[in-house]
């Protein structure tokens, strides 16, 4: 399997759409320093249902991989907005061993009821809501 091809949702959908660079438009990026809270997280959002089931996760070595990839091949133009500095700031995060979770977040309401299941977890460390044009911090 090719390292990009992990960042392919359930219903087939690339994630990489910024001139090569990570940008999963519609979905939130969430660390956390601690695995299990993560995996009860996903659990949690799995139980949820609808848009929430295809909440995936990521181990530190995947988003590092990925990460360290995505940054040598993606484009110029990719590296004029923030992208690039959210990647990186993804594999700092991954190289200090943090989990990740990609969660569909196609709406506001959706972001929101996400964000109150991230934030019952001590080891949340950041998390990101990409938009089409904007990429949010999310606390």
């Amino acid at each position: 399997m090719q390292v990009a091809d992990r960042f392919i949702d359930k219903a087939g959908h690339a994630l990489m759409r910024d001139f090569g660079a990570f940008y999963p438009t519609g979905h939130t990026v969430v660390a956390f320093r601690e695995q299990q809270e993560a995996e009860q997280v996903l659990k949690e959002f799995q139980a949820m249902g609808g848009a929430f089931a295809d909440c995936v996760e990521y181990t530190a070595a995947q988003m590092a991989e990925f990460a360290e990839h995505n940054l040598q091949e993606s484009g110029i133009i990719a590296s004029l907005g923030t992208s690039m500095t959210t990647v990186r700031s993804y594999l700092d995060a991954a190289r200090h061993g943090a989990t990740f979770l990609i969660v569909p977040t196609p709406t506001d309401i959706a972001a929101e009821q996400a964000m109150e299941r991230v934030h019952h977890a001590p080891s949340f460390m950041l998390a990101q809501r990409y938009h089409r044009f904007a990429i949010e911090e999310m606390h």
